[in-house]
């Protein structure tokens, strides 16, 4: 009793006060123990994962899916997906024409710094462009977009941009264009590199002559830096291949999921075919062996051996050959005179100086090997000075007639106006000299040489600037050195091996004949054999011509001037190198104020055959000069905006 009653009262009177106690007791515990489990779920419920999508196209639309925002790598997505940021690796026309139409929609644009001047600054290229396309030693692309494109933000090497959860990495990665830049990222726990067109697939280039490009360490200009790039190509693919990529999303082409093996693979490569490419060139005999060196050590490495053709035997020229610059004169025994190009003023007032002296009464014609300027630019100048007919075969005729309706390296904007076509294989009768006119697609697409034989003398074959006594002149990938069994240098060897004689050659940069042995000829065919394999190798394409051949899609003429409110045609010529039949989509686009009056649509081609479908413009009122562009297409090939026109309307 004693006892019961303090604990009844106990109860009674401090179980409220206990109960409540520990009521605030257990709920602190409790919130803190719900806020410590909660705690990463209100962080997760925050984050939002960023997912990533892939559209494969022309050009890969590449989409960072984050919550409500895209962010787009290359091409906006032209699904419900959109963009509100479009990230730009380089500035090249056919992966970045998109860029405009979504800049219109709002969409913000960030794109390298290095390539701003193509980027924001595309109308002062083509202003200069309209003079510069002529005598052009650059051989820059012009892919280039035609007007400018308001960039929101520049980027350059060692740049780190935060996008939503998600940090971008800027990384220098020339190659392809000179400023281009690839973004790294870590996505789902996978290292990934958006690498631009930096590499193609299974360790491949879309093409060889967008690197093209000077040689600074040795002195070497762009017309003859061959593939010159290829030295920054190989410092940014080793760039990526540090940071230990898990995949590689590209521009154009499949994502790679095997990024140490593709690059390793295109490294080798290219330096095999690098390799090769000095074991024949022609610029070891006018650059000489240091300069070829250092030009083979930037690709292949300092220690690297560099294997170089040992110069073939030369002599000096007979006597009936007179020499100035890179002009020839055939003198006759009753004092003719045969002119072989003229590029120079001095040229023609070296000829005169012949006529004056009595050595020749005359000139009694002019054979040009080939369109380049220091080649041709006097030729019309020497046919009206001479009062002499202008030869040269039907292949490479209108180059020379109508040069404004090309563009290539290192083009004369000078036409001749008078020009006898001739078909390969010609023979004329020249007082004692038998000529043969021969188209010999050396140096350039455009070329042909001339085979004099001449009674009791060795015969002299004049190829231009085809061959030197160190190998072949293919420093210029513009030139169009298709690589086909009948075609090119190929079509030069057989060529060459139907003469059944012993021949000199001239190469009128040089001041001697030289002859290739059986075995130097042989040397010089098994190594371009073996070019073509690795090129076969090194291109997505089923023929390699299309990587070496900037030109297999062209508009024709490639410069047409007209006055306003005039209808100008066109036509878009289309190669196709494939060893299939192949049928090609052709789609024009024309800048606002002109409209296609007639839009071509297919070009069905069989292997190895050229074909042609006509464009008719209204070129409208606007004064200047404006670019026209088409997308070109075939299965397994799709380019945007491809292939460039200039129209001056004035």
């Amino acid at each position: 009793m004693t006892i019961e009653m303090p604990v009844r009262r106990l109860f009674r009177e401090r179980l409220p006060a206990l109960l409540w106690t520990n009521h605030l007791l257990f709920s602190l515990l409790f919130i803190l123990l719900v806020g410590l489990l909660a705690a990463p779920l209100a962080e997760n419920a925050c984050a939002v994962e960023t997912q990533l999508v892939i559209e494969a196209g022309p050009v890969n639309a590449v989409t960072l899916v984050s919550g409500q925002q895209r962010l787009a790598m290359y091409r906006c997505s032209q699904s419900k997906l959109g963009c509100d940021q479009l990230w730009l690796t380089h500035h090249r026309r056919e992966a970045v024409g998109s860029a405009a139409d979504a800049q219109r929609r709002g969409v913000k644009i960030v794109a390298p710094d290095a390539e701003r001047q193509w980027l924001a600054h595309p109308d002062e290229f083509w202003k200069n462009f309209a003079k510069a396309r002529f005598h052009d030693y650059s051989c820059f692309t012009t892919k280039i977009i035609d007007q400018p494109l308001t960039v929101d933000h520049w980027v350059k090497d060692g740049d780190s941009i935060q996008w939503q959860e998600l940090k971008l990495d800027v990384i220098s990665t020339p190659g392809y264009p000179p400023g281009a830049v690839s973004y790294a990222a870590t996505i789902d726990g996978q290292k990934t590199v958006f690498t631009g067109d930096l590499i193609y697939g299974d360790g491949q280039l879309l093409d060889l002559y967008s690197y093209q490009d000077a040689i600074p360490e040795a002195n070497i200009r762009g017309y003859h830096g061959y593939a010159g790039r290829l030295a920054s190509l190989v410092t940014s693919l080793r760039k990526v291949a540090a940071l230990k990529p898990d995949r590689l999303v590209p521009a154009r082409g499949p994502v790679i999921d095997k990024p140490a093996e593709a690059i390793n693979r295109l490294i080798e490569r290219v330096q095999a075919l690098y390799k090769n490419y000095l074991s024949t060139n022609a610029l070891h005999w006018y650059f000489k062996e240091e300069r070829m060196r250092q030009c083979g050590e930037r690709i292949l490495g300092s220690a690297a051996s560099v294997e170089l053709m040992p110069y073939s035997l030369h002599e000096k020229a007979p006597d009936w050959i007179f020499e100035n610059a890179t002009s020839r004169v055939l003198i006759s025994e009753a004092g003719a005179g045969f002119l072989i190009d003229c590029g120079y003023d001095r040229v023609i007032e070296a000829v005169q100086k012949l006529i004056d002296s009595g050595l020749i009464k005359r000139v009694e014609g002019i054979f040009v090997t080939h369109y380049h300027d220091d080649h041709t630019d006097r030729v019309q100048a020497a046919a009206e000075r001479f009062q002499c007919p202008v030869y040269a075969t039907e292949e490479y005729v209108d180059i020379l007639k109508n040069p404004q309706a090309y563009h290539m390296p290192a083009m004369t904007d000078i036409p001749i106006k008078n020009v006898t076509s001739l078909t390969s294989g010609h023979v004329m009768k020249w007082h004692e000299f038998e000529l043969t006119f021969h188209y010999f697609p050396g140096q350039a697409y455009y070329h042909g040489a001339l085979l004099v034989r001449r009674e009791q003398d060795r015969p002299v074959f004049f190829i231009g600037d085809a061959l030197a006594p160190s190998g072949i002149d293919d420093y210029c990938l513009q030139n169009r050195n298709l690589v086909d069994a009948q075609s090119g240098y190929n079509l030069c060897f057989q060529k060459l091996q139907a003469i059944k004689e012993p021949i000199w050659l001239i190469n009128e940069h040089i001041p001697f004949v030289f002859q290739f042995t059986e075995a130097e000829r042989n040397y010089l065919q098994t190594r371009y054999q073996q070019r073509t394999s690795i090129l076969k190798e090194l291109f997505p394409w089923d023929a390699p011509n299309y990587g070496i051949d900037e030109q297999w899609a062209v508009f024709y003429p490639y410069g047409v001037t007209s006055p306003p409110g005039r209808e100008v045609e066109l036509q878009v010529n289309v190669t196709n190198h494939s060893p299939i039949r192949r049928e090609f989509t052709i789609l024009v686009k024309v800048p606002e104020g002109m409209r296609i009056l007639q839009q071509p649509t297919t070009i069905s081609l069989e292997p190895g055959m050229q074909g042609k479908a006509s464009v008719r413009v209204d070129v409208g009122s606007t004064r200047g000069q404006r670019i026209i562009t088409a997308d070109v297409s075939s299965a397994g090939m799709q380019f945007q905006d491809w292939i460039e026109a200039l129209v001056t309307v004035e």
